[in-house]
Parts: structure tokens; C-alpha cells; sequence
């Protein structure tokens, strides 16, 4: 598989930037290339779907592009796909990036929002039969939010995995080419990776060798910040180390461990929702504001919590997904149930496309 996997990608590379040029020879089908209809036919209980994940804009120094992330990401996918009878997603290309802000182009999202966004997408494609989910992860701050989303999707019944540098089977892969013990961002690794994928957009000449953040921990700033660790190039690393060779080996390093996890979670046995059937009659009931005008009524079905607004019947179309202690959301509403000294629901604080309001149960 190694030996293939590197033939493929020096075959692979001269097309990543273009995305509708796909392989012919890919066993994956990527879901923003079909139709509805072809995706009706392919997305069943038996599908498994890769999502990459990569930063679209987020400082990787001053001599790699702000993609730099998602480019990874769209080159392990492209190499996934050769090799795996699988669905790939679009690129999310949003998330929790926080220590990177101060550096001109960086974007990140707040965690609560990192972790909603995986999840959403997750289950609007759960809908349609899937529950296997595998998320090629660029990215290390990425980690707690996906390991929030992996544990509420389990209880919908939803199996979400993700890829890990901090796993041994990563590590060694990288391993392969790292020629110093310090590394951890636009270093010499992700320099590599780029010279192999987008060389054009590389400036070797402003590559350096930066180990002040050795030790250290926080967001980095360019320029000194109370509170902040002064990195003034945005390198954690030797990113001068970089070669074409070097990004050439561990991308096919690294996608090897990306098969092997796809592999190990198509043999995963489908796990079970929780069953929340008796949770859930505490919530059922018809809820009102003062002025009688607005009303929500809630049912359950099937261990799903469906909902009724102002005798707009949503209830096949679009349920409540329990996302906290007492907090639902779905489509169009939040919903957060307050109870009594008691622990009983006597209230719910709900926002409705945006309008916040409270209605009392009655």
C-alpha cells in the first residue's frame, strides 16, 4: 500500500488545487460532485463518510499560505479516495483556532461553535441513512471540540472518529521525516507537506528556524502583548528544514493511518442511541406566553422530542437535538427547559429565527 500510495501521489498533486478534477481512478465518491438523486441512492446505513477538517485561513508563518491546513486535508483526502470505497464531504474549513488570532488572517470560532458546527453537519447527513463518520483532523486545538461532538453524536446513535498527531501510529508516521525533536506548527513537517502539494505557494526564502515557543504554552502574538508569548515569525519549529521529499513521504505516511482507521471503524458493530423515552416526559406539555398569542407544544416519538409552534406542525421535518443539561435545539428554535426548586419543568427560555422569548408551561 505504501509503494502505490506514493506513485499515486506524485500522480495526485498537479491537480489538488482544482477540485473538479478528480481522479479517474478514485474509489470514493466526493458527496459536492452528484446530484441529490445519485446521493439518495448512495448515502444507506452501509456508507461510511470522511469529512476533512482544515483551517481555510489561519497563520502558518511567513513563508506558507494561510490555507495551509486545508490544503493537508484536501491532499489526504484526494489520497484517501484512491484507496477507499468511501463518501468525502466538502472541507470544513472553520474552527477552534485560537492561539492564532493576533497574526493578520487567522479566523476561529468559539469552541461551543466549532463543536455545533461538526455536529450539525453530522447529523443533517445521519438523516439520510449514514452512521459512520471518520474526520481527517488538521489541527490540534481542534481535538476538544471534536471529542465533545463525538460524545453527543454517540448518544443519537451516531459513531464519530477523528484523526490524532497526538496517537503513536501518527507520531511514528511523522517521525518519518522530522530531522529535529522540536516541532508543532508551520514547521518543518507542514513546510514539507507544502512544497509537495502547493510548491507555488511556498517562499523558502522567508522560511526560518523559531524554537521560542519551546516550553511554553498560550496564544503566540507578533508583536508583544501582556499576557501573550511573543513568536515573532508564527513558526513553532524548523521550517528552513523543509523538502518536496520530505512532504512527499509523510503525506503518504500519514494517509496510510488515515486507511487503517477508516478500515477499523467499517468493522465497528452500529452502536445504540440513548434511550431518553422517560427523560423525555418531563419536557412534554404545552408551554404559552403571558399574552396567550405564542404557543409550543412538545411530544416525544420514538425517543425523539418533536415540537408544534403556533400550530406550525414541524414534527416530520424537523426535530430537537439535546445538546445540554435541559438544552435542545433544532432548525428554527433553541429551546432551554428551566425547572422549579423541585426539578420540575415549569418554563422554557426559547429563541425562535433569532426572537428571544418565555413561555410558561401550562
Amino acid at each position: 500500500m505504501k509503494i502505490n500510495l506514493l506513485i499515486i501521489f506524485f500522480t495526485c498533486i498537479t491537480v489538488l488545487s482544482f477540485a473538479q478534477n478528480r481522479n479517474p481512478k478514485n474509489k470514493a465518491v466526493f458527496l459536492e460532485d452528484i446530484s441529490w438523486t445519485t446521493a439518495q441512492e448512495i448515502l444507506n446505513e452501509n456508507s461510511l463518510l470522511v469529512l476533512p477538517l482544515g483551517a481555510g485561513s489561519k497563520e502558518h508563518g511567513p513563508h506558507l499560505p494561510l490555507s495551509t491546513d486545508f490544503l493537508q486535508a484536501q491532499a489526504l483526502a484526494d489520497l484517501v479516495a484512491l484507496e477507499r470505497n468511501v463518501v468525502i464531504t466538502p472541507i470544513i474549513n472553520y474552527g477552534f483556532y485560537p492561539a492564532f488570532l493576533k497574526y493578520p488572517g487567522s479566523t476561529s470560532t468559539t469552541f461551543a461553535t466549532a463543536t455545533d458546527m461538526v455536529v450539525q453537519v453530522i447529523r443533517s447527513l445521519a438523516a439520510y441513512g449514514p452512521k459512520k463518520f471518520y474526520i481527517i483532523n488538521i489541527g490540534v486545538s481542534t481535538t476538544p471540540p471534536l471529542l465533545a461532538a463525538a460524545k453527543i453524536l454517540a448518544e443519537d446513535g451516531i459513531l464519530m472518529t477523528f484523526s490524532r498527531y497526538d496517537k503513536p501510529a501518527f507520531e511514528k508516521a511523522e517521525a518519518v521525516i522530522r530531522t529535529k525533536s522540536y516541532s508543532g506548527h508551520a514547521d518543518e513537517i507542514e513546510t514539507s507537506n507544502i512544497l509537495s502539494i502547493r510548491p507555488d505557494l511556498v517562499e523558502m526564502k522567508r522560511a526560518v528556524n523559531d524554537s521560542s515557543m519551546k516550553a511554553k504554552a498560550g496564544s503566540m502574538t507578533p508583536t508583544p502583548i501582556e499576557g501573550g508569548n511573543l513568536n515573532t515569525s508564527g513558526i513553532n519549529g524548523y521550517a528552513a528544514l523543509g523538502t518536496v521529499e520530505k512532504g512527499q513521504k509523510n503525506m503518504t505516511s500519514f494517509a496510510i493511518e488515515l486507511i487503517k482507521e477508516i478500515d477499523m471503524l467499517k468493522d465497528i458493530e452500529p452502536i445504540k442511541g440513548k434511550d431518553r423515552s422517560v427523560e423525555f416526559k418531563d419536557y412534554e406539555g404545552i408551554y404559552t406566553n403571558e399574552k396567550g398569542d405564542l404557543k409550543l407544544e412538545i411530544s416525544q416519538k420514538d425517543n425523539i422530542l418533536h415540537y408544534i409552534l403556533n400550530d406550525r406542525d414541524l414534527r416530520n421535518f424537523f426535530h430537537l437535538y439535546k445538546d445540554g443539561t435541559d438544552y435542545f435545539s433544532s432548525m428554527y428554535i433553541n429551546i432551554l427547559f428551566i425547572r422549579d426548586k423541585n426539578g420540575k419543568v415549569e418554563k422554557v427560555w426559547c429563541r425562535n429565527r433569532g426572537e428571544y422569548v418565555w413561555l410558561e408551561k401550562k
